[in-house]
């Protein structure tokens, strides 16, 4: 019986090496969108040149989900698949992944396939895909008791996104667009969690990157973090990342902490300098 997990590219594992032998890891591609441009959100995509052509960009840009026939491909790689999305509230990733699956399972009526709206993008991604595989590799499972953890796993896990761009996000109706228009005019960076709903929930301004970065320590506390895995994102800002990391291991000296640049579709969003935390708490701590 063989295992595979998706996830969207809004999840920035890369190079990512399951520790479950024979599991199949596979990334569905968003693209963006500049000037006429695609870039695919792929491990050959320059990243760095995607956002020097979205910051000197006199058409606009905007960004694509995998559509169904993509996410179909992908979910064939084995009997027992566990699909990964950005959340459906901010693209119609889930939506395409959820209409794939049909087309999977009536092709062959015993594919197992599950899949989840992540509620969220960048970090949380990487950890639902760390701690399933995990799982997974822990024992012999049936495809229930994964689901089973899978879901319960995603209910007890979010994402803090500290910001201090906000263009790409308010174009796409990803913020109101009051809030983005002020924080740029006032150069704040502003730190938002992800809503119960799947949307980004403005927590508040920070000013200076020792409050921000204990203003995320605070929160991840105060969101029933305890140590444990933490994924942290970053836009071309590895040193605020390495930063925030050496704050939360002192703060917990238990937290597995991995530190990761973003991949095409989280840099567009986060812009310059962002920051994507994501992390987990456990059962009952909420």
């Amino acid at each position: 019986m063989s295992w595979g997990i998706v996830a969207d590219s809004s999840c920035n594992l890369r190079h990512y090496q399951p520790v479950t032998p024979g599991l199949q890891f596979r990334i569905a591609p968003l693209k963006v969108n500049v000037d006429g441009t695609e870039y695919i959100d792929d491990e050959n995509l320059d990243v760095s040149e995607l956002n020097k052509a979205v910051a000197s960009s006199s058409q606009g840009s905007n960004s694509s989900c995998p559509n169904a026939g993509e996410w179909a491909n992908l979910l064939r790689c084995a009997d027992n698949v566990i699909a990964i999305t950005i959340s459906a509230n901010l693209s119609a990733s889930h939506e395409a992944a959820v209409m794939a699956r049909e087309i999977v399972c009536s092709e062959n009526p015993d594919a197992n396939i599950l899949v989840i709206n992540s509620r969220a993008a960048g970090g949380k991604l990487e950890l639902l895909v760390q701690r399933i595989d995990e799982f997974i590799s822990s024992g012999t499972c049936s495809f229930a008791d994964v689901c089973d953890f899978a879901e319960s796993l995603e209910q007890r896990s979010t994402v803090l996104f500290s910001l201090s761009h906000y263009d790409n996000l308010v174009k796409a109706g990803r913020m109101p667009r009051l809030a983005g228009s002020l924080a740029s005019r006032m150069n704040i960076r502003m730190l938002g969690i992800a809503s119960d709903e799947g949307t980004i929930q403005v927590v508040g301004p920070t000013r200076g990157d020792r409050k921000t970065y204990a203003k995320i320590v605070s929160k991840m506390e105060q969101e029933g973090f305890d140590g444990g895995l933490v994924y942290i994102d970053h836009v071309e800002n590895e040193k605020g990342a390495q930063a925030l990391s050496e704050l939360i291991k002192a703060t917990w000296n238990t937290a597995e902490i991995h530190v990761l640049p973003c991949g095409g579709l989280c840099s567009y969003y986060a812009e310059s300098e962002g920051i994507i935390i994501g992390f987990g708490w456990p059962k009952g701590a909420k």
